[in-house]
């Protein structure tokens, strides 16, 4: 039973795609990890921030520019259960937002409840969960932990997870970010974001959480696992990487 709050990543996939679908300029191809974060309170009780990628996105192509892989044993539940949680027992998915990498594994999760903003577009969810609507900050188990807040522009109702510890904090950005350096670029960066202005102060917001000692974790860099600071809830292993 871990003493404080604990991140596990979990690698759920990837995508291939054109490296200006992602970031504006960038040159050639890049293949994405696509990842579910499963938290672990000190309580024992478990959620997972986004679910990663639905078994039948093997060998998808989606809009004619996101080829999906989810090799067998990738999948949510697999690695959930390869991690010693059965999935039937997690209490909770936290969603960041509705695009099909981040909610398609949520029906392998049967139990969990789903938490997605309340401005956010539902699109397909499986209608055995309950649902509930966030507001612009939730307080996932009641004890200030674990805050899930309102990050807006990628999505209308796109939302992080902010893991409280001892310095700081660990922050879940979902699509808010891409990559490790897009905090580091002060353009929109994104190509495809819903609403850029919005994207923009999202993102500056971030920055100002980095310069004051949150550990901020893209969607979809891998490279965050070389960076994860001394006393950060995240615990990296073997079902962080392929």
């Amino acid at each position: 039973m871990p003493l404080t709050t604990e991140i596990l990543p979990l690698r759920c996939g990837t995508i291939r795609a054109p490296a200006n679908a992602l970031e504006v300029d960038a040159p050639g191809e890049v293949v994405l990890p696509v990842y579910a974060f499963l938290i672990t309170h000190p309580s024992r009780r478990s959620v997972v921030f986004d679910a990663g990628l639905a078994r039948t996105d093997h060998g998808r192509i989606v809009g004619k520019t996101f080829h999906n892989d989810l090799p067998q044993g990738h999948d949510v539940a697999a690695r959930l259960t390869a991690a010693g949680v059965d999935p039937a027992q997690v209490e909770g998915i936290v969603l960041s937002h509705s695009h099909y990498d981040h909610m398609g594994g949520a029906a392998l999760i049967p139990n969990a409840r789903i938490f997605i903003h309340r401005q956010e577009e539902l699109r397909t969810l499986d209608a055995g969960h309950d649902l509930i609507r966030t507001e612009d900050s939730h307080d996932l188990f009641g004890d200030r932990s674990v805050e899930v807040f309102a990050t807006p522009g990628h999505t209308c109702g796109h939302q992080s997870l902010r893991v409280r510890r001892e310095g700081g904090a660990d922050v879940l950005a979902g699509d808010a970010c891409y990559y490790c350096h897009s905090l580091d670029r002060d353009d929109a960066d994104q190509p495809y974001a819903f609403d850029k202005d919005q994207y923009l102060a999202t993102k500056r917001r971030l920055v100002a959480m980095r310069a004051a000692g949150d550990f901020i974790i893209p969607g979809h860099d891998e490279s965050f696992l070389d960076r994860i600071p001394k006393g950060s809830a995240v615990r990296a292993s073997g079902l962080s990487r392929l």
